[in-house]
């Protein structure tokens, strides 16, 4: 299905799902970004800038830890916060799927522990953030540890506003940040592509 053709299928007859870590990729190689510390000293975090108010005066660096495990390093890595780490084929997969939804920083990988190089890396961050969610027909819980203050808790049931998603097809939860949220077509074109390092989570019951 070309990415025209989807564009004209209504939000109300897709599905989404909250995209979380495949712990099935259990030899997996880890990451660590190693700069991370120093990169977010004096950044007090902001949902509502990218890379929660970050500013790169040089690349994050990443290593990948491969001791003792062999498995091929996935395609995405949760960072948290509306940020993933994630390789140049699913950089280039949301690029032309829904080019306005994330924004990506460059990084310098440490592949000294592998016998050759592998594929670079992005930080990415969902920079849309939608207040689309139909509460009145969704089932969903809330925190209530500040009064006042909306913030999403369980996606049990979620309906979603079409006019509020329009052709969107990747975004965040206003009330709801931590949930970085795809339609269908995301995730079948990820299937199709063999991306790795995502488990797609339904918050829509059938």
């Amino acid at each position: 299905m070309t990415d025209s053709t989807t564009r004209s299928v209504p939000s109300s007859e897709r599905t989404y799902f909250r995209l979380d870590t495949d712990f099935t990729l259990y030899k997996a190689p880890l990451y660590e970004w190693i700069s991370e510390r120093d990169q977010r000293k004096d950044v007090f975090p902001d949902s509502r800038k990218p890379f929660e108010g970050i500013k790169f005066r040089e690349p994050p660096r990443i290593r990948f830890d491969r001791r003792e495990r062999t498995g091929s390093v996935p395609d995405a890595h949760l960072i948290g916060g509306g940020m993933w780490l994630v390789s140049d084929r699913l950089k280039a997969l949301f690029e032309r799927l829904d080019p306005e939804a994330l924004v990506f920083q460059r990084t310098e990988v440490d592949y000294s522990n592998f016998s050759q190089t592998g594929s670079t890396y992005w930080l990415s961050y969902f920079i849309r953030e939608l207040d689309c969610v139909d509460e009145e027909q969704s089932a969903l819980t809330y925190y209530d540890c500040i009064q006042g203050v909306k913030v999403y808790r369980d996606l049990f049931d979620i309906k979603m506003r079409p006019e509020a998603i329009g052709s969107a097809h990747a975004f965040r939860l206003k009330y709801g940040t931590d949930n970085s949220i795809v339609d269908d077509l995301v995730v079948s074109t990820m299937n199709v592509e063999g991306i790795t390092g995502f488990k797609f989570v339904p918050i829509q019951k059938n």
